[in-house]
């Protein structure tokens, strides 16, 4: 095989490669999430699957029988036309619809393997097994192999790093996930014709690939949700607006009963956990100018920040997320305004580290893949940074899912709060998996003044829960082990805690 056009499939192969394994992820998320299970998955199936393909590809190089790489590429290329289609379809069969989250859980590790198995060990065992060819088919391979395996590797290596910037960079916001993989498929197809020698084994191969595509197309796909106002795919995640009996609704990834924002046009509350954040807001003290500042982080499609604006327009709200498209999905379709607050697109820790004067309050609503809150969120050294950000008396109210009290989750962030904050207290937000978090810069507000505020604000009678001392308990500072950068074990902990849901 000619030298430049070795290189140029090395190059291909090793571009597709990470294309298909990143864009890979995001084809299951819609299903199972992008949690550290599902990348584990992932990356240990394209593993096993290039693993073999390497082992088999080089004993057909040393075979008169074996199978080419013209053909290798043809097949792989082929089979990632269709593979979004695939995983659609045999997500579909794997995951039952309607599940809660307790219920599903336990499908996502064994469903995600199971996918991944399916639909990408062939297309990274094919080209796993072109690597070894390419090595036998150099020019000067007999008398410098170590020159030609070096060539090919490193041509190899130059393409994945092609495929994993230009994926991310490039492609998700040019053609999408699904697109990026089509994308690599035909390259793959149109690299494998290249390389075949003949007009017959081309027409084969051709002919090969063109009915994987097409039988992958006629398979039923997911039947379409008539309740989706609109989906999209974002740098991060992947995102729709749903409408069920009034109430519109942000769902990331799987969904499953989880939300991420709501809002029934024409009201203020919600009936959910965001309504539990609006005293902790009204409660934050007011700065020296007299300004009532208070940070959200995770504001997702705005429900916090439409809430506070809608019950007092004077408290200015700080509004942080840090994928920005769903602060798009949240004006478009979830009630929120550019004056209800000012818009950070950027990471939590980031926000805090660049806002240059104290809030009176910090509302934490930050989730990944609906069981998580992101392991650098919830360690001690972030709620050193939260306090640091406060004005004295201020507050900050987490919201974190727990089965019950003593769930591992809730507890290792509960302890890790109170190892920085006095007068920590938690609830559980009733009808819900949700509790809330309190923790104060100072003394903790009185019952009298949440009842005074609650009545100012005219949300008495709907929060009344909130000023029950039977409702509410203190968290003390204990000898467990807190939370901390670099050894924040909450996915873990939140594995332990759902195993036994």
């Amino acid at each position: 095989m000619p030298t430049p056009l070795l290189l140029i499939v090395a190059l291909a192969t090793g571009a597709a490669v990470m294309v298909v394994e990143l864009m890979g992820v995001r084809l299951l998320a819609p299903w199972f999430g992008q949690s550290q299970i599902v990348w584990t998955n992932v990356i240990g199936v394209v593993l096993l699957a290039l693993a073999i393909g390497q082992w088999l590809g080089g004993r057909w190089a040393e075979s008169p029988r074996g199978v080419r790489p013209g053909v290798l590429l043809v097949v792989a290329g082929g089979f990632c036309v269709g593979l979004p289609d695939l995983v659609e379809i045999v997500s579909a069969w794997v995951m039952p619809s309607d599940l809660s989250l307790g219920e599903a859980y336990g499908f996502v590790a064994l469903g995600s393997l199971l996918v991944a198995l399916l639909a990408l060990g062939l297309p990274m065992f094919a080209l796993g097994a072109v690597a070894p060819w390419l090595v036998r088919l150099s020019r000067d391979a007999s008398e410098h192999p170590g020159r030609a395996t070096g060539r090919v590797l490193a041509a190899g290596t130059v393409g994945s790093l092609i495929g994993t910037f230009g994926a991310t960079h490039v492609l998700i916001a040019w053609v999408g996930s699904a697109g990026a993989v089509r994308g690599a498929g035909i390259v793959m197809v149109l690299t494998g014709l290249a390389v075949l020698a003949t007009k017959r084994s081309r027409l084969s191969a051709a002919a090969l690939a063109l009915a994987l595509m097409m039988g992958v197309q006629a398979l039923p796909g997911r039947p379409v949700d008539l309740d989706v106002l609109e989906e999209r795919e974002t740098l991060y995640q992947w995102a729709r607006v749903v409408e069920v009996d009034g109430l519109r609704m942000l769902k990331l990834n799987e969904g499953l009963d989880s939300f991420h924002s709501a809002w029934r046009p024409g009201e203020v509350l919600t009936g959910l956990y965001f309504d539990s954040f609006l005293l902790p807001a009204l409660l934050a003290p007011q700065d020296i100018r007299g300004r009532r500042r208070v940070m959200v982080i995770g504001l997702g499609g705005g429900t916090m920040a439409r809430q506070i604006h809608e019950i007092d327009p004077q408290v200015e709200v700080i509004g942080v997320e840090i994928d920005p498209e769903l602060i798009d999905l949240g004006m478009a379709w979830l009630g929120l305004t550019p004056e209800m607050a000012s818009l950070v697109p950027t990471d939590g820790r980031v926000a805090l580290r660049v806002n240059s004067e104290p809030v009176g309050a910090i509302l934490c609503d930050a989730y990944s893949d609906q069981i998580y809150v992101p392991h650098h969120l919830c360690t001690r050294e972030f709620f050193e940074e939260m306090r640091d950000q406060l004005l004295p008396g201020g507050i900050v109210a987490l919201n974190v899912g727990g089965i019950t009290r003593d769930d591992a989750v809730l507890s290792a962030i509960a302890t890790t709060l109170a190892s920085v904050f006095s007068g920590v207290e938690l609830a559980r937000v009733p009808g819900s998996r949700n509790w809330i978090l309190l923790g104060w810069n100072g003394v903790p507000a009185g019952l009298e003044m949440r009842r005074r505020i609650l009545a100012e604000s005219g949300l008495g009678d709907s929060l009344t829960w909130m000023v029950d001392d039977s409702r509410f308990s203190t968290w003390e500072a204990n000898g467990d082990t807190a939370l901390v950068d670099g050894h924040s074990h909450i996915e873990a902990l939140a594995h332990e805690a759902w195993s036994q849901w």
